[in-house]
């Protein structure tokens, strides 16, 4: 091979060897971008308007009462039920001999031919399958919505000697839960 032929390839082959340095510094634009997600958890907010619904002394047998409350729906998300947990303390023979009923605001039966002692055991324990449900004629409370609950106790008079009952004093709690509806696509 010549000489002049050696110096052609040789300055063919420093050629292509700048050309790949060059190559890999070759410039271009680009872009980026940021997508930001922000998750925020809704909230379940029950409103009850009264803290005590029944203070009652000096009951006899066949005597009946009939309070009611206002449960609003103060959160951001709709309650598809409100559960009622019934607690009882005190004379719990004076807790068999009270009947409850409870209406919706538009007079539908929700619960009836229940005693409260009844009642709190069907209610006793978080897990229970028997919780009372308190809901209205409304398929849920949509948020700011509220409802009226009518609770109708009655002393029940059995036609038999109830003197053991007398002077005899319980203490009902009413514990009220929102559950939220299911899931959806948002």
């Amino acid at each position: 091979m010549g000489i002049k032929k050696k110096l052609g390839l040789g300055m063919a082959s420093a050629a292509l060897g700048l050309s790949l340095i060059g190559g890999g510094t070759f410039a271009y634009f680009s872009d980026n971008v940021t997508v930001s997600n922000t998750f925020a958890a809704g909230t379940l907010d029950l409103y009850v308007d009264k803290e005590v619904v029944f203070e009652v002394g000096d009951i006899k047998p066949g005597d009946w009462m009939e309070r009611e409350f206002n449960i609003k729906n103060d959160g951001n998300l709709d309650i598809e039920e409100v559960l009622m947990h019934t607690t009882i303390s005190g004379d719990t023979d004076l807790a068999s001999h009270l009947n409850i009923k409870i209406l919706s605001s538009d007079n539908q039966v929700i619960l009836e031919n229940v005693t409260l002692a009844e009642l709190a055991s069907r209610t006793a324990g978080d897990n229970s399958p028997d919780i009372t449900t308190i809901r209205s004629s409304k398929e849920k409370l949509p948020v700011g919505d509220e409802d009226t609950i009518k609770i109708h106790i009655e002393f029940l008079d059995n036609g038999q000697d109830q003197n053991h009952l007398q002077g005899a004093e319980i203490s009902v709690g009413f514990d009220l839960e929102a559950t939220q509806g299911p899931g959806e696509e948002k």
